[in-house]
């Protein structure tokens, strides 16, 4: 009679234990499952300059993922948990570039005031190649000694070599594309426990987070897809015919804002001008340094375009442009040398060799003849970022992609598109796009949005319009009334 006794003390205290589970997880909404296995698997730890204690660790995984063999590599990662111990899918924040680590934005993320960790788990996977996953960077890209240097060439074939010989001393650089990292996170997906996540992804994020719709729908709740690129942009190609219509956008903006039309109202001409004498021979630039010496800096035209097309990227950078313009058909180049540190200085922010990789894989061995001069015909960027980049790719190695890649993806996974009508390098004809294949989607067109909206006032609307969309991503419209209230600041006129 004992042993039946005993079994049936167990039984009872089973089912009491399934039940105070059930209960755990009714309450507080996220299993104590789950949080154990995250829990067993990163450490929990409180980051310098994070004001809250986040997870992270390492997954180890070979580098070459075909063979599943030779040598392996760590990929970063950081678990925020929620503040709301809910059991929704996490959200999967993807970086852009390609090459910008995800785990850079910890602190805005981590934050409690902000909605998108109150019910959701996020996560932040450093893409191989990038942050502290075996990043891939290129210091004789990314160094500057001084400020000339800052002017020279995007590609320099030295420089282009030298990290090539750096980089492929230790790796095989053949093995860092979206595919391989695609196939990264799914992997950490379901070493971390996760059953359905959702992908927010911005500009080179949104092809990855496509790719991953294409590759692997079942892992997904939905997606987010800000600032969105194809899977066919073929980087640069696009680039300068983009950025010359943005460019006159911000001319006709320019002439309906009073205060901007009075202070610049033959900007579109003076830039023109400025340009036709710029491209016959570069312009110096007298300066003085910090113990007052004067020293002279020869700037070429590209480097001045260039310039002028990254500050496009955020509606900040756009309200200086006119000033900027001005100052230097005037004679006066302060305004836009100011724009650049004037000693040595390190962009860490993005790592190139990573870019490269992608992009010598992905994008620039399909530029067909000829697609280069019909796309370029006209603007103020002309060939020179498509010539540079095919220069460093014959000095690089490329990888291969699948069969479909370039095709546009097709897809019934909710998805939020959100693109900016001034942005311009992924403008809102691609959105409109990629939005045809995706019948569950929603495309959300910013008006005063570039391809970011740093600058632009509510910025709250941005992040509640994302959040109405993971919370329930079926439901028939968004609250959208708030993009309205995104408002640019004031042009720029004077010091």
């Amino acid at each position: 009679m004992t042993v039946p006794v005993l079994l049936y003390a167990y039984r009872i205290n089973e089912i009491k234990m399934r039940c105070i589970l059930l209960l755990l997880i009714f309450f507080t909404g996220k299993t104590v499952a789950q949080q154990s296995i995250i829990s067993s698997k990163l450490q929990h730890v409180l980051l310098p300059g994070i004001p809250d204690s986040v997870y992270e660790g390492y997954y180890g995984l070979f580098e070459n993922r075909s063979t599943n063999s030779g040598r392996k590599i760590k990929i970063y990662i950081i678990v925020i948990p929620s503040v709301n111990k809910t059991n929704r899918p996490p959200i999967f924040f993807i970086e852009g570039g390609p090459g910008v680590a995800a785990t850079k934005n910890t602190s805005w993320l981590v934050d409690k005031t902000m909605p998108y960790r109150q019910n959701n788990d996020v996560v932040l996977i450093d893409a191989r190649g990038t942050g502290n996953s075996n990043p891939l960077h290129c210091p004789s890209l990314e160094e500057k000694n001084n400020l000339q240097d800052q002017f020279s060439d995007m590609y320099p074939a030295d420089a282009v070599k030298d990290c090539y010989q750096l980089l492929s001393k230790e790796n095989d650089l053949k093995q860092y594309h979206t595919t391989n990292v695609i196939r990264d996170i799914e992997e950490i997906r379901k070493w971390l426990g996760y059953k359905k996540i959702t992908l927010f992804g911005l500009s080179y994020g949104t092809r990855l987070s496509l790719q991953y719709m294409r590759m692997f729908p079942a892992a997904l709740s939905s997606v987010v897809l800000w600032s969105p690129t194809p899977t066919y942009a073929k980087m640069p190609l696009y680039h300068a015919k983009f950025a010359q219509q943005a460019l006159t956008m911000i001319w006709n903006d320019c002439k309906n804002d009073n205060s901007c039309n009075s202070h610049y109202p033959n900007i579109n001409n003076e830039f023109n001008k400025l340009m036709k004498r710029w491209k016959k021979r570069p312009v110096d630039h007298v300066w003085a340094d910090s113990l007052g010496n004067l020293q002279t800096v020869t700037i070429p035209w590209d480097a001045f375009q260039t310039k002028i097309r990254s500050l496009m990227y955020s509606p900040v950078g756009i309200r200086i442009i006119p000033y900027v313009v001005h100052q230097a058909w005037k004679g006066n180049l302060e305004p836009f040398v100011t724009l650049y540190p004037k000693g040595k200085s390190s962009e860490g922010f993005l790592a190139e060799g990573f870019y490269l990789c992608v992009t010598c894989t992905e994008d620039v061995p399909f530029i067909k003849n000829g697609e280069t001069e019909n796309e370029t015909a006209g603007t103020f960027m002309g060939t020179y970022r498509i010539a540079q980049q095919q220069q460093a790719c014959a000095n690089w190695t490329g990888g291969t992609i699948s069969h479909n890649f370039l095709k546009p993806v097709a897809s019934t996974v909710p998805t939020l598109i959100l693109s900016g009508a001034f942005d311009p390098v992924t403008p809102t004809v691609w959105a409109k796009e990629i939005a045809a294949y995706l019948p569950n989607s929603k495309l959300v067109i910013i008006p005063n949005m570039a391809h970011v909206f740093d600058g632009l006032s509510n910025e709250s609307c941005f992040d509640n319009l994302v959040m109405e969309f993971i919370t329930n991503p079926r439901r028939k419209k968004l609250n959208t009334g708030c993009v309205k209230e995104m408002l640019p600041p004031a042009y720029k006129i004077k010091e």
